[in-house]
C-alpha cells in the first residue's frame, strides 16, 4: 500500500497539469499516406507538437506498429521534409530509427534508443509515445540510471476490463488496443518502472470525430493543412465504407492535446496491470485499469475529452489554440 501511495504522488506531481514549457520526445509509428488502412493520427500529433509554442522537440524517434520501423521511418521523413518546406519557421529534429520487433526479440540497441539515452543525459524529458513502448522498454532495460531522467510518459493505450472499442454501425466489427497487442511485454516493463505513465485511451479517442467537413475545413489553412487533410481522405473512406462511421477519431493528436491542455480531459489515478490471456486459439494480453484492481502500478487515466475539443477536432492541428474556457471538471 505504501509503494501503490507513493506512486500517487509521483503521479500527481508529474502531471502535465502542473507544467508549463517542456522538452519532450516523440516515438512513434507513422503511416500516413501509406494506403487506404494505413492511420493518420500520428502526423496529426507531430504536426501539432512541431506547431506548439509549449512544446520543445529535443529527438523523434520510430518504432514498428501501424507499419514496419523502415516505412514509419520513410513516411516521417518524408511528413518532416513538407512540415520544413511549408513551415519552415518550425524547428524540426531529425528522425532516427528504433525498433522493428518486440522487446523479447530486439536484442541489439536501436540507434534510437542510444540517441534517447544521450538526450536524457542532456534533458529531463517527456516521452510522447504513440506506438508500442518498445524503445522506452529497451531503454530500461539497457540503460535503467535513466529512468529518474524521464519526468513521465504520455502514451495511447489502455482500457477498462470487459470494455470493447467499437466503432461506426457495424456490430461484429470492433478495434483493438493496437499498441498494447503490438507489444505487451514493453508496457508491463514501463509500468514496473514507477516512471509516471498517462493514458490517452479508446474512450476518450472515440469523443472527438474527424468529419469530411472538418477536413474541408483544415484544406482552406494552409499549404501543411492541405496536405495532411488530403492524405487523410483515404483514411477517413475506409471508416465510412468499412465500419458504417461518419468519421474518424483522431487517437494520438488527443496525446498532444492532453500534454497541452489537461485541464481539457478529465482524468483519475487508478492502478493499472497488464492482463495475460493465452487460450489454446487466442492470445490476446491487454493493459487494463480498475479501482479494485491488486496492483501497485498506477497510472494517470484520462476517459472524457471537453466539448471544446469534440466540436471542433481540426483544431487539434493548432493546438495552442485550443480553447480553455470550457474545461472539463
Amino acid at each position: 500500500m505504501r509503494l501503490a501511495w507513493l506512486l500517487f504522488i509521483t503521479v500527481i506531481l508529474c502531471s502535465p497539469a502542473t507544467a508549463g514549457e517542456r522538452s519532450i520526445w516523440i516515438d512513434a509509428d507513422p503511416a500516413c499516406g501509406l494506403g487506404q488502412t494505413d492511420d493518420v493520427d500520428d502526423c496529426w500529433a507531430i504536426i501539432a507538437a512541431v506547431r506548439s509554442t509549449n512544446l520543445r522537440i529535443v529527438g523523434l524517434s520510430t518504432v514498428f506498429g501501424n507499419t514496419d520501423v523502415e516505412r514509419a521511418t520513410a513516411t516521417t521523413h518524408t511528413l518532416l521534409r513538407s512540415i520544413r518546406q511549408h513551415e519552415p519557421e518550425h524547428d524540426v529534429p531529425p528522425v532516427t530509427k528504433g525498433a522493428s520487433r518486440p522487446i523479447r526479440k530486439q536484442k541489439d540497441v536501436p540507434s534510437a534508443v542510444r540517441k534517447l539515452a544521450a538526450a536524457l543525459d542532456d534533458h529531463r524529458l517527456t516521452i510522447l509515445a504513440l506506438g508500442p513502448l518498445t524503445n522506452i522498454a529497451i531503454l530500461l532495460r539497457d540503460y535503467p540510471e535513466l529512468a529518474a531522467r524521464v519526468d513521465s510518459i504520455v502514451a495511447v493505450a489502455g482500457q477498462r476490463p470487459g470494455q470493447v472499442f467499437s466503432v461506426g454501425s457495424t456490430p461484429f466489427l470492433h478495434l483493438h488496443d493496437l499498441n498494447v497487442r503490438k507489444d505487451p511485454d514493453a508496457f508491463d516493463t514501463v509500468l514496473r518502472s514507477g516512471i509516471p505513465l498517462h493514458l490517452i485511451p479508446f474512450e476518450a479517442a472515440q469523443q472527438v470525430v474527424v468529419t469530411d467537413r472538418d477536413l474541408h475545413t483544415l484544406k482552406s489553412y494552409g499549404t501543411l493543412d492541405a496536405w495532411i487533410a488530403s492524405r487523410s481522405v483515404p483514411w477517413l473512406t475506409f471508416w465510412e465504407e468499412t465500419f458504417g462511421a461518419h468519421g474518424f477519431h483522431p487517437f494520438d493528436a488527443l496525446a498532444v492535446a492532453y500534454l497541452l491542455h489537461p485541464d481539457q480531459f478529465t482524468c483519475r489515478t487508478t492502478p493499472a496491470q497488464i492482463i495475460r490471456r493465452h487460450g489454446l486459439f487466442v492470445v490476446r494480453d491487454t493493459l487494463e485499469v480498475a479501482p479494485s484492481m491488486a496492483s501497485q502500478s498506477v497510472v494517470r487515466y484520462c476517459s472524457e475529452v471537453a466539448m471544446v475539443i469534440r466540436e471542433s477536432p481540426h483544431t487539434l492541428l493548432a493546438p495552442d489554440r485550443t480553447g480553455s474556457d470550457n474545461s472539463s471538471k
